[in-house]
């Protein structure tokens, strides 16, 4: 492995793509803000390790409304996150459908064998 490539840190992608469901339409504004506040924050700052980005896309594609965006050094420290979001209201109402999990390694195809 390159030394330069050696002192760095994989570093995981994770993209889910999301499609929110009439349940979650149907609420206001203030009461989704409030949901998201109250069930998802908490969930999301308990694992300080993966750092997410939920990102509104729906007025650009229509294979999905939402994608959310994670990025870790470790896998297993996104399982348990995803475990934990998965227990909330957003799928357990559900609010959302997941449509795709797509993972990746940030310059992975530097990591190879010569």
């Amino acid at each position: 492995m390159p030394e330069a490539l050696a002192t760095r840190t994989a570093r995981w992608v994770v993209v889910v793509e999301l499609t929110a469901l009439p349940a979650w339409l149907a609420l206001d504004r203030p009461t989704r803000e409030s949901t998201v506040e109250r069930e998802v924050h908490p969930v999301l700052a308990s694992a300080p390790e993966v750092d997410v980005h939920w990102l509104d896309v729906e007025s650009f594609t229509a294979s999905c409304s939402d994608v959310l965006l994670a990025q870790t050094p470790d896998l297993l420290s996104w399982n348990r996150l995803w475990e934990r979001i998965r227990d909330t209201p957003m799928f357990t109402v559900p609010y959302f459908r997941v449509e795709r999990i797509l993972p990746g390694l940030v310059e992975g195809y530097r990591d190879v064998t010569r």
